[in-house]
Parts: structure tokens; sequence; C-alpha cells
């Protein structure tokens, strides 16, 4: 039966495999197969079907920023239940196409270009992954490795698995676009990336543009992220000597590592993930070759525009073997090549408001050059020595007609051809040099002797070796509290600011100023963040205590006029924003807040002024041209608002408000995400045009098709954001709001939280009509609790649960801030216990029990009963399974604990914790308690057998070692074999514990080096105060490896 059923599973991996081979090679058929006749670039909107893993439901709960690590998401959901159910999905797909590629473009994935063919080849240029299979990687979650990805502001952005806006439009000189990009919801802050193809061109054109619309500096950067299908004898080719690490922690030389190692080979990475930044390199191309389809893909932009670049691949190990199948259905490997503005991942900037980048960036397939020297706008040309020979070879990006191709030696020539190249032929030609010790140079130039491509072998344009550092970086820290002056409280406040913990920088600020009350820098900084976290009266109190002492910053007073427009004193905001516009620095921004006040006075002429000052700052601004014309239509000059409207839009094809504002708007599109319908409401209620607010957000959108909207979204009317603004711009109007308030309290609150100064109004109003509005205390509450204001909160919260204490979510929340905020254990407690009442599927109660339980010194065995109080047990998510057995494991329940791993899937997560750890742990567990019980037999017998594979657990079967040899696994085991008189097993064990460099281990490390005879207590003195040193340069650089993979 055994062997029946092993050939039965066999016989379907072949038979899915096949379907996949069949399906990828039907795909690639159909692309080579549609090449148009004449040099036209056609795109249009189809369908590609694509297999896709389904996902469990987001995770209701609020992703608040204090309970997130690194990753701030508000007002995002979590994606992260990830399931092993695939299904065929018809994915949007917009199609790009000239004679010689046909690119893919999903605007339901995040805009990701899934893959470009080159017809010439018939190969893809990125990674055409037959699969959608996510894992637990991108910043909310769910995320699949496919294709080219868009990073802004942070990586794996919250969009990177979701619908974005998309446009598509043919030109009159023969090119074509694909637009795709996204307004956030936790900055406000948009990109948009233009893919263009041309006639007669072998390049993708990405013209990328990153724009703050919101009022307040945003932290941002941006990473183009292209995976690459690579197979072990792969090779990346960067044209570099050298590689930093993540958080520029150390530089070593590329590609030869520490161990000789060449690394830019794929079968030699082979001790973890190769996760690398270019360093002291000014050259603008980078690219992976594959010797097994003599292919490539290249990456050009202008080093000045677009200087970093960083290479990613999972590498070989036993680890990066397991993440091939736990992403691919087909075993299949990709690197990737990634550019980028900043110099690692680590590194932000703030963009301000009203401020826009904008730069290109080309990508290009590669073709029989056995490798690639040098890429740029006219092609690819690869030089190699082969004995006494150079070889040549090069694609032309483009048909070149009458040029010259010359080999020189110096000024020398050693061959020079004229004639015409195209991308349809490669040119290649073997040369015998004269002399071995020279460097020769390949120089391409036009019909007008204009040099296009040049290269001579093994010269780049590199900083000096001697310039230099190899080896651990040296990087500032700012020193602990009781030694810090104003300017290193300054330093840490903007260094959690630009990490996108807003909290804890909040937090600085506040202490700073406990020390330093008048400190000048402090209190603006302290006031902008205010002014950005919407705490408007602590905003008043900083900003105007440093304005008092300058009235000449425009930026003191730019965000003073917001301070005071939050608390309703519009004539001091006008005046703030009045002397901000006097000065260039924030003419545009002031300018057009000013002319928002003006618009809701009913001052329209006015605000038409400020706003036409604004663009004349930004002449990029698309809000400032939004706003603009539908003032202009407001004052009746409704011809010239179209005009403008329909200009901005050709150039700016995603603004769902210049479509609106044109007559034309894709209900469709707005239908999928109700924050795009409050999007463009709310830019009318900004400028007092409550009736066109209405408008908006009365309509009745079609329901979404599948794939086109959030996991969980609610169509905009039964949106309860949606209806409690609709209310509030009734009464803006002097109509009574209290039939929409009333709809809004009965709409389901699943997945929504509120965020935007609209969403307080909204919600503030709702509550002056009626007070016992539950639903509208308790969004108002989650509103007060994402900016740090934890009694009103707490008070809006207790409100709600007074009137309807069955509100989903309402009690875990509750229990969060209490637990955390307030340190009330037994209170948080109380509320978690509530919460599994009337919430029972929520995993926050049961892990947020189990919480406070522990802190409460409550025994595993009450813990456990309170999770197998969820309600199924078999459907139980990863995490609370993970602490099940674990809890199981610590009341003595082994074999219930390792009954939880049968007949379940374990989703992975990258950083996160490992199926296998847990395992490793349990399995510890029951053998140290048969070790300290005297089954000494048995317990030897568990360690041996610690490792050993398990029938129908396929998690064992591999990728237990890095578990088995960690510090704490060798000292536990230290432990066992000297309880069961095995002492020189348990020196072993300690020796090889206490051997361990990293800093993670360097307490268990430090605990066996102790039971040995040979301990130096001063040598281990100095190796904790180093791994404390690392611990804390890990946690402000995220180097670790475990922790910034990407």
């Amino acid at each position: 039966m055994i062997e029946k059923n092993s050939l039965e599973a066999a016989s379907a991996k072949v038979s899915r495999e096949a379907i996949l081979m069949r399906c990828m090679a039907l795909f690639l058929l159909l692309v080579v197969s549609t090449v148009p006749i004449r040099a036209q670039v056609r795109v249009w909107e189809g369908v590609l079907n694509l297999l896709a893993y389904e996902e469990g439901a987001p995770d209701p709960n609020p992703s608040f920023d204090q309970f997130a690590i690194g990753r701030f998401s508000y007002p995002y959901t979590l994606r992260k239940q990830i399931t092993d159910q695939r299904t065929e999905h018809q994915w949007r797909a917009i199609y790009l196409e000239n004679e010689y590629l046909k690119c893919s473009v999903l605007p339901d994935l995040g805009g990701h270009i899934y893959t470009c063919i080159d017809k010439i080849s018939g190969q893809p240029m990125f990674y055409a992954n037959p699969s959608i299979k996510k894992a637990r990687i991108g910043y909310r979650g769910a995320w699949a490795a496919f294709g080219v990805e868009f990073n802004f502001p942070v990586s794996h952005n919250w969009v990177s698995m979701s619908p974005v806006d998309f446009a598509h439009a043919g030109h009159e000189d023969g090119s074509a676009t694909v637009t795709v990009g996204n307004i956030d919801r936790v900055y406000g802050m948009e990109w948009s990336v233009e893919l263009t193809l041309r006639p007669g061109s072998t390049v993708l054109e990405q013209h990328v543009t990153l724009s703050n619309r919101s009022d307040v500096r945003h932290r941002f950067y941006w990473w183009n992220n292209a995976a690459v299908q690579v197979w072990d004898d792969s090779q990346i080719q960067y044209p570099m000597r050298f590689a930093a690490s993540h958080g520029f922690a150390e530089v070593q030389r590329w590609p030869i590592d520490s161990q000789g190692k060449d690394l830019s080979v794929i079968h030699n990475q082979t001790d973890g993930p190769v996760s690398s930044f270019v360093h002291g390199s000014r050259e603008n191309f980078m690219g992976v070759w594959n010797p097994r389809t003599n292919t490539g893909t290249a990456h050009f932009a202008d080093y000045a525009e677009l200087p970093a670049k960083k290479i990613w691949s999972w590498g070989v190990d036993a680890d990066g073997l397991d993440w091939r199948n736990t992403l691919s259905d087909n075993n299949s490997a990709y690197v990737e090549l990634q550019a980028g503005l900043f110099r690692n991942q680590e590194t932000y900037a703030f963009l301000e408001p009203r401020q826009s980048i904008a730069f290109t960036e080309y990508w290009m397939p590669v073709r029989q050059t056995d490798g690639i020297s040098r890429a740029n706008l006219a092609g690819v040309v690869h030089l190699e020595r082969k004995n006494d020979r150079l070889v040549v070879s090069f694609n032309a990006n483009r048909k070149f007609s009458d040029a010259a191709i010359r080999i020189l030696d110096g000024n020398t020539p050693l061959l020079n051809e004229k004639g015409d190249f195209a991308p349809e032929r490669v040119w290649k030609r073997e040369i015998r040099v004269p002399n071995a010790g020279r460097k020769y140079t390949f120089e391409l130039k036009s019909s007008e002797d204009a040099v296009l491509l040049r290269q001579t072998e093994g010269e780049y344009d590199w900083s000096p070796e001697s310039e230099v550092k190899v080896g651990p970086q040296v990087s500032y820290t700012v020193p602990e509290e009781t030694r810090r002056t104003a300017d290193d409280w300054l330093q840490q406040g903007k260094t959690e600011e630009l990490n996108g913990n807003l909290l804890a920088a909040l937090q600085t600020y506040q202490k700073a100023l406990v020390k330093f009350p008048a400190d000048f820098e402090l209190l603006k900084a302290a006031g902008r963040l205010d002014a950005g976290l919407k705490r408007f009266e602590e905003a008043v109190a900083h900003l105007g205590a440093a304005h008092d002492r300058d009235t000449t910053d425009a930026e003191i007073s730019y965000y003073l006029g917001i301070a005071y427009e939050g608390v309703e004193r519009e004539k001091d905001a006008v005046d703030a924003y009045q002397e901000a516009i006097r000065l260039p620095s924030y003419r545009a921004a002031a300018a057009l807040r000013l002319a928002e006040v003006q618009a809701r006075a009913g001052a329209l002429q006015q605000a038409k002024d400020s706003l036409t000052k604004s663009l004349q700052s930004a002449p990029e601004d698309v809000r400032a041209a939004e706003e603009l014309a539908a003032v202009l239509r407001a004052l009746g000059r409704i011809t010239a608002g179209e005009k403008l409207a329909r200009e901005r839009l050709a150039r700016f094809p995603l603004s769902d408000f210049l479509r609106e504002e044109l007559g034309k708007p894709s209900l469709a599109h707005l239908a999928a995400d109700p924050y795009r319908v409050l999007n463009i409401a709310s830019e009318y209620a900004r400028l007092g045009l409550y009736r066109r607010a209405v408008e908006v957000l009365s309509r009745e959108y079609p329901v979404p098709k599948a794939d086109q909207s959030e996991p969980g979204g609610a169509t905009p009317q039964n949106h309860p954001l949606v209806v409690y603004f609709r209310g509030y711009c009734r009464e803006k109007l002097g109509e009574s709001g209290a039939n929409d308030y009333l709809q809004a309290s009965r709409l389901s609150t699943a997945y929504v939280f509120p965020n935007t100064v609209e969403d307080e109004q909204a919600l503030k109003a709702a509550i002056r009509t009626n007070e016992k509005d539950a639903t509208a205390h308790y969004l108002l509450g989650t509103w007060y609790f994402a900016r740090d204001k934890t009694d009103e909160a707490l008070s809006e919260w207790q409100q709600a649960r007074k009137l309807n204490h069955q509100i989903p979510v309402l009690e875990a929340s509750l229990g969060l801030a209490l637990l955390y905020g307030r340190r009330d254990f037994a209170g948080a407690l109380i509320a978690f216990e509530e919460g599994i009442r009337n919430d029972p599927l929520n995993v926050v109660n049961y892990a947020g029990s189990v919480a406070a339980m522990t802190l409460l010194a409550k025994p595993a065995v009450e813990r456990v009963k309170t999770l197998e109080r969820f309600p199924d047990l078999d459907r139980m998510p990863t995490s609370l399974v993970y602490e099940l057995a674990l809890g199981r494991a610590e009341a003595g329940n082994h074999s219930g604990a390792i009954e939880l791993f049968r007949n379940r899937f374990f989703g992975s997560e990258e950083g996160g914790t490992n199926v296998r750890q847990v395992w490793i742990e349990v399995k510890l567990q029951q053998a140290v308690v048969l070790a300290q019980t005297g089954h000494c037999e048995d317990a030897l017998a568990a360690a041996r057998a610690l490792g050993s594979p398990v029938p129908g657990l396929p998690f064992t079967q591999d990728g237990l070692q890095p578990m088995l040899n960690s510090a704490r696994t060798n000292y536990l085991l230290g432990g066992l074999s000297s309880a069961c008189g095995q002492k020189e097993e348990a020196d072993r064990r300690y020796r090889l514990s206490s051997q361990a460099i990293d800093a993670s281990d360097a307490v268990w490390a430090w605990a066996s080096a102790k039971k040995l005879s040979s301990h130096d207590p001063a040598q281990w003195q100095k190796r904790l105060s180093l791994a404390l040193s690392q611990a804390e340069s890990n946690a402000r650089t995220s180097a670790h490896q475990g922790w910034w993979n990407y």
C-alpha cells in the first residue's frame, strides 16, 4: 500500500509538472508566433491564465505601529494566511508588443511586469514563474516571486500583491505605453511607472515618477526588483570589485569571497543567501548571463540618476534549495537585479510635500554573446580571451545603418568593419591578438562618427582600490540616554522617522524635551511630527514655541498652519501659510493648503490664484492641477477647467480625480477600492465642494470582479467610512447626515481602519448626532490609538463596548492597549477572554491571553486550555499551532504537541519562525524531560533521533541541520548528556555551543563555556561586550542576515 501511494504521488507530481511545462511552452509559443509584420507597437488589455495559491482571510486586526517590528503598515490589512490550495486564475494583463519584445503587465498583482519575451531567442527576460506561489515575505505578508516589482516607498511594498491603478495608450511616434502606479494609504504618496516600447527597439523603457501628494514629509526609497530565472551555472555579471553588506556593516571583495569562492556563479553560493550592494563602481549597467540558454538580461540607468545596484540570490545551501520549492512548483531558481536611489535598503530619505522625483531605467535582452561586458542603449558587447584570440560578440538594440565596429590596440585598429547592424543578427568575431599582455577595445560608431558603445577589456569606472576600506565599517552610534546631547536626541528621532517608526520617534522627542525643553530644533522636530501624526494640539504648542523664536523659518510656518487648521483656527492658519509662501522652500505646499482654506471660505478666485502660484513653484504636482481644474469649474470656467484636466490627464493618466472632472469616472476601477472613492471625495471636501463629494460618495458602484480588489474589501457603498463621510459632507451643505450615519453604523467594520483627518471629522460628527453610535466610537478609538493617543482610544473603545460588546476586534484591540499601553495584565486578560467568547476566530484574543497569562505567571496547563478553546484546531492559524505545541511540550504533553504537526500545511515566512524550529524545540524538550526524570536510555535515544525524518512530516526530511547545530540545541543536549552520565559527549556539546559567534547565540555560548574547565571569564567579558555591540548594530542597521535578506 505504501509503495502504491508513493507511485501515485510521484505520478501526480510528474503530471503536475508536465502540465506546468506544457502551459509555459504554449504561452511562449503563442508569444513568439504573434510577431507583427510591420515595425509598430501594439498595446491592449487581455487576460493571462496563471495558477495561483489561495490566501486565507486577511488579519482582521489593525496593524498598529505599536506592535510592529520594522514593518509599519497601518491602515492596511496584513495578509499572513498562506495556503497550499492552488487554482487557475484569469488575471487581467496589459500586453505591450513590438517586433522584438512582447511584454505582459499584471495590474492586479502590484503592476508587476510578468515578463517580456525576446522574440529572437524565444526566452523570457524576466522570471515567468508558472505559478503565483506565495510565502510571507512581503511588507504585509503574502508575496510571490516573478517578473519585475516596483518598490516605493518601502520594500516589497504594501501593494506588491494588490490591484493598482493602470492605463495604456499608443502614441503618434508609433510607441506605446503601459502606466501602473498607486497612492498608498499609509503616507498618501504616489508612484507611477510608465513602460514604453518603441518601434524597432529591443529596449523596454521604464520611466519612474515618485511624488509626495500628501501635506507632510515622509520617508521613502526606490528599489526596482527584477527576478531573472537562473540555473546553477548562471553568472552574475555586475561591473564591480567590491560589495557592501546590508547596513553598510562590511565591505568585501567581489566576486571571490574570503573562502575563495566565486560568488558570481550560482552553484558556488553554498553559504546562504547572497545579498550584496555594489560598492566603489560608477557604472551604469548590470546583468545576468545564462550559459544554459545562451541568453541574459541587462539593466541600464544613468548613474547620476539611479546609482545603487544590488544582487540577491537565495543561494544553493539547504535553505536556499528549500525556498526554490517554497516559491515555485517547478523547483526553478531566480536571482534579483535590483536598482535603487540610495546606497542600500536601510537608507531612506524624506520626500517633502509637493516634491517629485523622476528618472528612467532600461531593460534589454541579451543573446548568443557568451556574457555581458558592457550594456547601454545601443547594445550589449562581450569580450573574452580564448588562448591567443579575442572573442568579441555584439547585440544591437536597434538597427544601425552604415555604422562601424573597430577593435583597437590603443589607437591602432586591428579590425575596422563597416556595415548594417540589427538585433536579429549577433555580430561575432575572433581576432588573433598580437600581444597577450595588452588590453584591447571594442568601439561602435554611428554613420555620423559618434561613439555609441565602447569597452576596453576589464576597464570600468571604479574607485581606486586605495580608497576602499575592506572589512567591517565604522558607523556612528547615538549614546545611551543619560549621555545624550540635544543633537543626539535629534539624531535618534530622525533615524526612527527614517526607519518608519514614527511613534518611537514621537517618544524620543518627548523624552528629549523633558531634558531640553527650550531646544529650538527639538521643538521644531517634535511639532512637525505631531502635525504629521495629526496630534494637532501638541503640534501647536511645540511649533508655536519655535515660531516665537524664528518667524522666517518657512517650514515652521507651514507646519504651524497645518496644526492651526487641525484645531480649527483657520485665520491663524491663513497667516501661517502666507508667511511660508514668502520663501521658495515651502511656497508650493503652503499655497496649496492656503487655496483649500480659501476655497472652503467661498473665496474661489483667491483659491484659484493660490493654486496657480503653487503650480508655478511645482509644475509637475498633480494634486495642485487637479484642484485648480475643480476650482475653475466651480468658478464657472468650465472650458478652461476641462482643458486643464485633459492636458494633465494626458501626462498623468492614473488620476481618478481628473477623470471625475471630465465626467468620465471609471466606476469599475473605483468600485474595487473604497479608498479611491474616499480620496476623490476628500479632495473635493478640502475645497469646500461638498456637493461634488456627495455625488461621488452616493453612487451605487458595481461589484468588483475576482482578483480586482483587495482581499476582504467591501464595495464603496458598503464601506462605513464612505457612508460616514457622506453624512459629514451633507452636514457641511446644511443638510441632515443622520440617515447616512445610521446606515454607516449598521455596516460591517471588518478590515476598516480609519486614518485620515476626514475620517476623524466624520466619526466625531456622527457621534455628535448620536452618542450611542457604537460603531463610530469603536472606529474613532482605532483612529486615536493609531496616533498613540491611548487614553482617548480606551475611552472610545470602552464606550463602544458598553453600547455593543459584539463588535469584532474590539476586545482584541482593547486588550492590546491594556497589555502593552497600560501594562494592566489582569485587565487585558479579561478583555481577551471576552474577545474569545465574542470573536472566537480572532488570533489576537488567544495570543494576547497567552501573553497576559505568562506575565501573570499562570502555568502552562492554563495557557494550553485557553488555546484549545479555538473552535477548529484543524484549521488553527500557524502562529497559534506553534504556541500550542510549545505550550503542550512545556506542560509535559509531548505526544499532544507532536500530533499538532500532522496533516497540516505550514507556510514559509522569511526571517520568521520556521516549523522546523518549533519541531526541534518540542522534540528537544521531550528528550530533556526524559533525562530529568531519570529515563536516560530513552532520553539519549531521543537525542540521537532528533534530526531523523518522520513519515508523514515532509518538513523533517531536510533542512533541520541549522537548528540541530544551534548553540541552544548543543547547550541543552550537553545538559542532557551530563545528567545521564555522558561527560565526554556533554563536553563536546558544550564546546560546540561555546564556539558560536553570532550575537543571537551569545547567551547560550557563554552558558556552555561556563560548563567547561577552560572557561576564561575575562575573555568572555570581551566576547559578550562585542556581541552586545553587534546586536545593537543589527538593530540599528538591520544588517543581520536573518532580518534583511531583502
